[in-house]
């Protein structure tokens, strides 16, 4: 598709502009990133005829890329049903698509050609049309049976034309007459000596008119990454370490079982669907339901689970008995060092038909030998740290693998120290407690920069800044200035003031921490994420000043979806020393049902109320409502690139292990997991 310069400014959005519109989220993908162009250039250079050939990736945030995926979404939401009265956007593209701009010719006014490319299909749509009934395919299909797709390239169809036909798809619905009649033109066709003079005059104006200069091409931009993991509502993000929740707990001794199994996450889908309404209403929203594509630790089976299954890492710590259990454990099968043997064992045993695990291909006995290979690789993933996506001189960043879990500016996040540990001797102006019980609970800080810290000479420290906050009781707070909009400017955050760098020098040293107060840097654009119902979240420091704090001080995301508002009450009020309080209806394999499970287990006695408790509290902890010490990161060990560390930690975990059970009698230590 041929396409104007004017396609590619920066509009400072992901989506359309439009209050009532609505994102979609691309559940599915025959996207492969090795399939986009190769043996192209992606850089601009000018040769010795001053022509430019190369490809420039476009940004989410830009017209042609917001242009496209709005009508797409418009053209799948009309196909899909989906109720009328909002304008509807796709989320990006799908995993391992990239959209490219292909400039070719002058370098002061070359030609732009629009081609989006990854899919393993074909290496590139060349226009909205030709990709639509792929993108419906994409949407409608999970079996992604090529034989269900409408598109040119799956049917082998020459002509797009036709494909437009058969599809009911805007645009040409037949050929171009140049494609249809001879090389000579018709006799009406031939100009005369007044109409050539008049074409040459028009072309003559063209080519005096004097060209807009181009504005230099934006680069600090918010990755696409960070803007759909702040934007879409989803609670985990690729390549985190989670909890699988099991439908059935594994008992492995007379009273320890398993109950969740470690995970990574590879990917995520959703589904879209219309929240009731009426027929003709337009007061509805689109929920998107999200799945998850995770791999089990320490054993080879990959499933895609709902996510009210996943649990962060931070929510749940193995109790007592179990961890005793995995101490004393002793493999069951010949151990090698890939521990090949235990790479059957599926800890979701409904899913055995969908792996083709045959009866037999594990036992029972294998649980525990499993579960122990992946504590261990837990415990050998969760000291690892690194920041990611540096921009402005390698010193300021975008975002942090911060254990086992990934952390971008603009989140909230829940912080170690407590109120009194920031600030003892009360020098910094903070707000008194709303309550007395607010020092009970965690303090908040929404992520403004990440940056090196200057006062370290070896520049391996770093350090965060951004609004403080503590969750304070009721629904109401006092009126602070809303976000300019829900995707606002890519590069909101990006470039702080000139005067950022110096802040951390001018605060006092009292804080064990340094925490420090410096200017505030520009408002966020990211809607702040929910306080839990019955709180808000009070900002702590004067508008105009910030929190500067180590990176050590960060505990961990907050969850604010982690429980259902019900199952929260009941859960609050059982950690408040309630008596009856109701568990209400259990599901097994979900998070509620375990939250539910352990309010009814508290009611069996003092020592199980304790056991219920410090689960209870460890599942509260992920929304702030304790101080975030005891339930936090606690990285001390730098290692660059998620994979790598993800696969450095299962070699590890293996080799440790391996090295364990070699020598039976000697006095090794279980990692804390």
């Amino acid at each position: 598709m041929v396409a104007g310069a004017g396609m590619f400014t920066d509009t400072g959005q992901i989506g359309p502009k439009e209050p009532n519109s609505q994102m979609l989220e691309w559940p599915r993908t025959d996207g492969d990133a090795s399939r986009r162009p190769a043996g192209v250039s992606f850089t601009k250079e000018v040769d010795n005829q001053g022509n430019v050939n190369y490809y420039r990736l476009v940004r989410d945030t830009e017209e042609a890329s917001v242009t496209w995926r709005r009508e797409i979404g418009t053209y799948l939401a009309e196909e899909m049903k989906l109720p009328k009265g909002k304008v509807y956007w796709m989320n990006g593209w799908p995993e391992g698509y990239a959209f490219y701009d292909h400039q070719k010719g002058p370098v002061a006014n070359p030609r732009h050609d629009l081609y989006l490319c990854g899919s393993i299909i074909t290496p590139r749509f060349r226009s909205k049309n030709e990709f639509k009934p792929h993108a419906k395919w994409l949407m409608t299909d999970p079996t992604l049976n090529t034989r269900n797709c409408g598109c040119k390239y799956c049917t082998k169809t020459k002509s797009q034309v036709e494909v437009n036909q058969t599809q009911g798809l805007r645009g040409l619905q037949r050929p171009p007459e140049h494609h249809l009649r001879g090389t000579n033109p018709t006799p009406g066709e031939h100009m005369t000596h007044a109409r050539r003079r008049v074409v040459r005059e028009q072309q003559q104006a063209k080519q005096d008119k004097p060209k807009a200069t181009s504005k230099p091409e934006q680069t600090l931009t918010a990755l696409p990454e960070r803007l759909r993991d702040l934007n879409s509502g989803r609670s985990f993000r690729t390549y985190e370490l989670v909890w699988v929740a099991l439908a059935g707990p594994i008992p492995v001794t007379a009273d320890a079982a398993i109950e969740f199994w470690p995970a990574v996450i590879l990917a995520y889908s959703t589904k879209n669907e219309p929240t009731p309404h009426k027929p003709g209403e337009t007061d509805y929203e689109v929920v998107a339901h999200f799945t998850f594509n995770v791999r089990f630790l320490g054993v080879n089976h990959q499933v895609t689970v709902a996510a009210d299954r996943l649990l962060p890492q931070l929510g749940y710590i193995p109790s007592q008995s179990l961890l005793d259990a995995v101490r004393e454990c002793q493999p069951n099968r010949p151990v090698n060092p890939e521990f090949s043997d235990y790479t059957y064992f599926n800890p979701l045993p409904e899913y055995d038909s969908l792996l083709e695990l045959s009866p037999g291909s594990y036992t029972h006995e294998d649980a525990l030998p499993s579960f122990t290979l992946a504590l261990h690789i837990v415990a050998c993933l969760t000291p690892v740290w690194c920041t990611t996506n540096s921009y402005s001189s390698e010193e300021l960043f975008q975002g942090l693998w911060w254990g086992s879990e990934r952390i971008w500016l603009d989140d909230l996040v829940r912080l170690r120290p407590s109120r009194e540990d920031l600030d003892p001797e009360d020098k910094m102006g903070l707000l008194p407690p709303s309550s007395p019980d607010a020092l009970n609970r965690a303090l908040f800080l929404r992520l403004t920069y990440i940056v090196v810290d200057q006062d370290d000479p070896k520049g391996m420290n770093l350090c965060i800044g951004g609004d403080l906050y503590e969750l304070a009781q009721g629904e109401t707070q006092p009126p602070q200035h809303p976000p300019k909009s829900f995707f606002g400017p890519p590069t909101g955050l990006l470039i702080p003031p000139s005067n950022a760098m110096n802040t951390f020098a001018e605060g006092g040293s009292s804080s064990p921490l340094g925490a420090t107060v410096g200017p505030s840097l520009a408002e966020s654009s990211i809607p702040m994420l929910p306080p839990p119902p019955g709180f808000h979240f009070r900002r702590l420091l004067p508008a105009g000043n910030e929190m500067v704090l180590d990176v050590g001080a960060i505990a961990g995301r907050y969850y604010p979806n982690i429980l259902q508002p019900e199952t929260l009450d009941r859960v609050l009020r059982t950690l408040n020393g309630e008596k009856g309080v109701k568990a209400g209806e259990t599901v097994s394999g979900t998070v509620e049902g375990y939250a539910r499970e352990r309010i009814r287990r508290s009611r069996l006695g003092p020592e199980a109320f304790e056991v219920a408790k410090d689960g209870l509290i460890q599942l509260t902890g992920l929304m702030g409502f304790y101080v975030g010490e005891g339930n936090s990161m606690q990285p001390e060990q730098w290692e660059k690139g998620r994979l790598q560390t993800i696969r450095g930690a299962e070699k590890n975990g293996r080799k440790i292990l391996l090295e364990r059970w070699g020598k039976p009698d000697s006095d090794v230590e279980m990692l804390d997991a």
